[in-house]
Formats: structure tokens, C-alpha cells, sequence
């Protein structure tokens, strides 16, 4: 697991993605940004991450080598409230398929995610999250 630290702007945030270059990318502007953003490549590095950090924000891919995110997103929405959730795919039918998961605390993306747009949402969801 790749961990960036940076100047905390409301939590930590767990970017669970399989293809290491895109992870790096999307952690590295994070942090950039002022995050404190993690990366991952597996669900159960994640799970782990969750239980030491409880993240403000956990953007999923979809589908990843052990397993599905909507499952993992959907499973730790309950153990984690104040957490928000986003499902990220490049596969018009996987993002249909997180696009049936979501709820209030999810939002569904297409690959590749403007990180300009992932940066607002994130500084939405953390703001929303210190109140």
C-alpha cells in the first residue's frame, strides 16, 4: 500500500485501484491539492486501511482483482456512515451496475475521472464530514 501524507483538509482518503499508474496519478494530485490521500490495489489492503484510518472519502474501482467495489463499498457504508463512497469504472456496464448501488453516500464515475472533478467532490464530502 502506498501512503502519501499531507496537510490533513478533513480526512483521510483511500483511492482502491488495481492499475498502479492510475492510482499513483490520482493519489499524487490529492496530495498535491492538500489531501491526505492513500492508494491501494486490493480490497483487503483496504479494508485494513479503513480500520486504521476511518476515511472520509473511498473512491473504488469497480472491479478489482479480489473482488467487486460496489460489494466493498456497499458492505462498509455500514460500518462507516460518515464515509463517502465513489465507484469508478472504465466499463460503461460496470458503472450501470454501481450506478444501482448508489445511494446518497455514493457516487458512480466513468474512467478516466477529471481529477479537477474528483477534487471538488472530495472537498465537498470533507467539509460536509467536519461539520
Amino acid at each position: 500500500m502506498r501512503m502519501e501524507v499531507a496537510a490533513m483538509t478533513g480526512g483521510a482518503i483511500l483511492i482502491i485501484e488495481d492499475n498502479e499508474d492510475l492510482r499513483d496519478e490520482i493519489v499524487d494530485y490529492l496530495c498535491r491539492r492538500g489531501h491526505a490521500a492513500s492508494g491501494c490495489k486490493t480490497l483487503a489492503e483496504a479494508h485494513d486501511f479503513c480500520r486504521e484510518h476511518d476515511p472520509a472519502v473511498v473512491v473504488a474501482d469497480i472491479h478489482l482483482p479480489d473482488g467487486s467495489g460496489v460489494t466493498f463499498c456497499r458492505d462498509m457504508a455500514d460500518t462507516y456512515p460518515d464515509t463517502r463512497w465513489v465507484l469508478m469504472s472504465g466499463n460503461a456496464d460496470l458503472v450501470r451496475e454501481g450506478n444501482r448501488a448508489r445511494t446518497s453516500a455514493f457516487a458512480v464515475i466513468d474512467k478516466p475521472i477529471p481529477l479537477r472533478t474528483l477534487d471538488r467532490f472530495i472537498a465537498d464530502a470533507t467539509q460536509r464530514r467536519s461539520r
